[in-house]
């Protein structure tokens, strides 16, 4: 463990390049004004040093070692005499180029080593063995000499060595950023997005490249295992600088937000534990282009950095109700309630984290079997039942989030977890019955898809008792948009079961016999009406696997029904009318019928008209 000088000098080198950098040209790629820069930067510090070397023939040189420093100045003269090194490199790569002069590349290849060369210089000065510098300073100088050394080899097209420099600063920034201010993280970050095209490029080149592309979190993790021992002794220093600052941290770290509420953190080791798991889970938000196996570790790290700070409130928790047994007043009562509400926040920021695990695991298993990466990624042990036991721990941990203390008594979180419950075992149920369709148990699957349908409409029930979560991340609040797509997904995968169900059964082939002899005339068969007249009405024993009948079509012999017919004695129009019935008459071959009819007629015809 390497421990801090009382005098030991402080040099940002980021803040210092960063700053340099941007004030005097870069930004506009004026190479030739920085390196101007740095001469004069540099005039100006030997002067103020007295540590200057003569000119022409006077000159003497005046090397720069451990002994020598005595001041933080001699620090920034090796630190801007890389620089000037590395910019007028710049500037000669961006020349030569721009020519296409064999001699300017040769020139710029050997500033690029002087720059190196310096800067390995540097980290032999800042080293922890001289005890010079404290230990950030020590890192960045480390990783500022990888950086330059990288930049070398990789001009050499030496690609191993150079992804093994490019990722040894990679990995050094990545880890500084978790030490330091926000101010200082912002430049590592910066740093890390400058490195990671050369380790792609290096990847590339080696052929390391997993269907085209490049992994960098892999790449780094791989050359930190090939180096063995040295880099195990730098991750044990960086580690160091991190528990150190989080020490620091935590003491400014007084009391922690949760739910309008405010907990204060008496307990020094607590404080430093919670802040240790805030700190793992916010790198969470940096992983956004890393893959699925990259993230389940960190969310790993995550759940074991939580576990220790549940660790350590349980340990408090004894200690008090210990001290409380002794001596009982009231603000011994209010410091164990505000424990024990800390420990309600670690469990449940605890179990919210594997949450996130299994949905993030559970995305992962549905785009290998539906999504785009079904067609490249499928892997045959891979099944829904694996999709189902994700959703199934993460109704569990919802269920544990229910029976949290104080939980229950907060009626907002409350209502909020039994909605999301209700939403995420619908999506169980999903799955269950998409498990089962695969089998070809058509009418298990339906039953499932009906039951997350009604997951579904308590769910839509009870939005309206739940105020809208807003942003807030810690909302449990199922959104509109998630509630339409599970119920668009139900009834998209409900009517496929539907008609694999009717395509199975209906490749069962029978003969116009069989099915004529299941048709029958009983009483039992007609008391049902036939299928004409309700067309409108699925027939339900046609389905029946006890014993399917067909109905009836129609009614054999049709049945009696009333007709239209015309009525006797209100046609009054046919009495105004004249026909000609002798001409009629000697048509139909009867001369003598309209005189007949006329004459039969009598009085009564006169009365009821006509016939």
């Amino acid at each position: 463990m390497v421990v801090d000088q009382p005098n030991a000098f402080v040099l940002d080198i980021l803040s210092l390049t960063n700053e340099a950098r941007n004030a005097y040209g870069l930004r506009r790629q004026e190479y030739g004004r920085y390196r101007h820069h740095c001469t004069q930067r540099l005039h100006r510090i030997r002067k103020t040093l007295g540590f200057t070397h003569g000119k022409d023939k006077s000159f003497i040189a005046r090397p720069i070692t451990a002994e020598t420093v005595n001041d933080e100045k001699y620090l920034h003269l090796l630190l801007f005499q890389a620089e000037r090194a590395w910019g007028y490199a710049m500037e000669i790569k961006a020349l030569s180029v721009a020519l296409d002069d064999t001699r300017k590349q040769s020139h710029y290849v050997g500033r690029l080593k002087k720059a190196a060369k310096i800067a390995q210089q540097l980290e032999t000065i800042c080293s922890a063995s001289t005890g010079k510098v404290d230990v950030r300073t020590a890192l960045d100088a480390q990783a500022y000499s990888a950086l330059m050394c990288g930049y070398v080899l990789f001009e050499a097209q030496q690609w191993q060595g150079a992804l093994e420099k490019f990722s040894a600063a990679r990995a050094i920034y990545d880890k500084l950023s978790l030490a330091g201010t926000p101010h200082q993280e912002a430049l590592c970050h910066a740093a890390m997005d400058e490195i990671d095209p050369n380790i792609k490029f290096c990847g590339y080149r080696l052929r390391l490249a997993k269907d085209g592309v490049v992994d960098v979190e892999e790449l780094v993790k791989m050359s930190a295992a090939n180096k063995g021992s040295g880099s195990d002794v730098l991750m044990r220093e960086i580690e160091h600088l991190i528990a150190r600052t989080r020490q620091a941290k935590a003491q400014d770290l007084e009391s922690l937000n949760w739910r309008s509420r405010t907990l204060p953190l008496r307990n020094a080791k607590l404080a430093t534990a919670i802040l240790a798991a805030q700190e793992t889970a916010a790198e969470l938000k940096n992983m956004t282009g890393a893959n699925t196996e990259v993230k389940l570790e960190q969310f790993d790290r995550v759940l074991q950095a939580y576990a220790e700070a549940e660790k350590c409130v349980a340990k408090a928790l004894k200690e008090d109700a210990i001290a409380a047994a002794k001596v009982k007043s009231s603000k011994s009562e209010q410091n164990t309630a505000e424990l024990n509400m800390i420990a309600t926040f670690i469990s449940y920021s605890c179990l919210r984290h594997a949450i996130d695990r299994n949905l993030l695991l559970a995305q992962d298993i549905y785009n290998r079997l539906e999504g785009d990466a079904a067609a490249t990624d499928r892997n045959e042990d891979l099944q829904y039942q694996n999709l189902v036991k994700a959703y199934d721990n993460v109704v569990q941990n919802l269920t544990a989030i229910q029976e949290l203390p104080g939980v229950a008594a907060d009626m907002k979180l409350s209502a909020e977890v039994d909605n999301k419950l209700l939403y995420y075992k619908g999506w169980r149920c999903f799955f269950t019955a998409t498990a089962y369709s695969k089998l070809s148990r058509h009418v298990e699957a339906i039953a499932l898809f009906d039951r997350a349908q009604a997951y579904a409409t308590q769910i839509r029930s009870g939005l309206g008792k739940i105020g809208n979560g807003g942003s807030d991340p810690d909302s449990f609040n199922v959104a509109e948009t998630e509630l339409q797509e599970i119920e668009s997904k139900i009834r998209g995968r409900k009517c496929q079961v539907h008609a694999a169900w009717y395509l199975e059964n209906g490749q069962e082939s029978h003969s116009i016999e069989d099915q004529l002899s299941s048709m029958s005339l009983d009483e039992r068969s007609l008391d049902e009406p036939a299928l004409i007249k309700r067309l409108d009405t699925y027939p339900t024993s046609i389905t029946s696997k006890t014993n399917p009948t067909v109905p009836h079509l129609v009614d054999f012999p049709p049945a009696l029904q009333a007709i239209p017919a015309k009525p006797l004695f209100f046609d009054i129009a046919f009495n105004h009318m004249d026909y000609n019935h002798n001409v009629l008459a000697e048509r139909a071959g009867h001369p003598k019928a309209s005189q007949q009819n006329e004459s039969s007629g009598g009085w009564f015809g006169s009365i009821w008209g006509r016939k």
